[in-house]
């Protein structure tokens, strides 16, 4: 008996969706830089990154369906073809400058956050918590994985409240702003179009992360629904991300952490507690999603490396590389949260497009309907 969309699209969608809540979501920071500073546009924005991914989730769903491809290497192979030997490397480049730029981003995070919290200096607030999400992959990472579910309920809950406070704080503001179709004076709409289409792609690699998940894809439809609930379900995180920050701009723009500085500019005076709660639930966010990042760096590297003198032992081999790119991911770090999210994301997406959604979204389906084709002629022949 075959699946109904839903229940085949709908967890894959899930998983997707559980991947944006984290730090960068609470923080704002997607918002800061693609979306509100182009005021009720923003909302437009907001809906690109979901149709561009979950496009190219849905033809990767469709070709895994096709090839019955449920791992990485193998979804690679298919979407290369003879080219594979040339394109799989310079695509797992590609992931590890992804890994890189999503580590780098939580510990500046990270960095930011301690500062406010205890006044050190954003360097070692940075060097704190790589540290310990690389001590988390050495010893915990299970511990880890175990919590990161519970962290997204969590999130989620934490964040419906915060639209609900920010948005009621400055209702007046926001209501005026919706009814004039409010744009910042200077902003650049057209400029802002070409970064969220980049922002868009930066999320192309998706389709080929979530193949493992895509064993109950069997059908077109199985295929359309999981880039259908990937569509719904990332919009409503965007689009929460955009009504928080824009009621508060443009005086927010200054902040590497927008929903921090809205909490203790506006909202600590009627909610003490809420600083406290932010840095407590935040804090888990960061480690969430930078231990499975750090994690995902090792993994891949340690694959090329040769088991023998101290890579022999898996602990050793993982500091080492751990460590190593440790020093890369602070040297990323002082560029900026805003700089790695703004250019770093903006470069994914602008490689994306020729290396993953070209070839996903066009190529293989040019290539199934000369197969059909083929097919038709060859029963017309007979």
């Amino acid at each position: 008996m075959k699946e109904s969309g839903f229940r085949v699209g709908f967890p894959i969608g899930a998983v997707f969706f559980g991947s944006l809540v984290g730090p960068s979501m609470v923080s704002g920071i997607y918002s800061k830089v693609y979306l509100v500073p182009y005021g009720m546009w923003g909302f437009v924005f907001a809906l690109f990154f979901p149709l561009i991914s979950s496009v190219i989730i849905g033809f990767s769903a469709e070709l895994v369906r096709r090839n019955n491809v449920y791992d990485y290497n193998s979804f690679c192979r298919v979407l290369y073809g003879k080219f594979s030997f040339i394109c799989t490397p310079v695509m797992e480049i590609y992931m590890l400058m992804a890994q890189v730029l999503t580590l780098s981003a939580v510990v500046t995070m990270g960095g930011s956050m301690l500062n406010d919290i205890f006044g050190l200096p954003d360097i070692i607030g940075t060097l704190i918590l790589a540290a310990l999400c690389l001590l988390l992959v050495l010893w915990g990472a299970e511990l880890v994985r175990k919590a990161a579910s519970t962290m997204c309920v969590i999130l989620i809950i934490g964040f419906i409240v915060l639209v609900g406070l920010a948005v009621h704080n400055r209702a007046d503001e926001f209501s005026n702003m919706v009814t004039s179709w409010y744009v910042p004076e200077g902003a650049n709409v057209g400029l802002g179009v070409w970064n969220a289409i980049l922002f868009g792609f930066s999320g192309a690699c998706n389709g080929m992360v979530l193949c493992s998940l895509m064993q109950k894809v069997k059908t077109k439809k199985h295929s359309f629904s999981t880039g259908l609930w990937c569509f719904i379900l990332t919009s409503i995180v965007l689009i929460m991300e955009v009504l928080v920050i824009l009621p508060y701009v443009p005086d927010v723009l200054v902040s590497e952490i927008p929903t921090l500085w809205i909490i203790d500019n506006w909202l600590v005076a009627n909610i003490p507690w809420l600083p406290a709660l932010y840095h407590i639930v935040m804090f888990f966010a960061l480690i969430t999603s930078g231990v499975p990042a750090n994690q995902a760096i090792i993994s891949r590297v340690q694959k090329l490396l040769p088991e023998r003198g101290v890579f022999r032992h898996t602990i050793t081999a993982k500091a080492l590389i751990g460590i190593g790119f440790l020093i890369l991911v602070l040297l990323v770090s002082r560029l900026g949260l805003t700089t790695i999210v703004s250019s770093g994301y903006s470069s994914l997406g602008a490689i994306g497009i020729p290396l993953i959604a070209i070839p996903t979204c066009i190529l293989m389906p040019i290539k199934w309907h000369r197969e059909r084709k083929g097919k038709n002629c060859n029963k017309a022949s007979s």
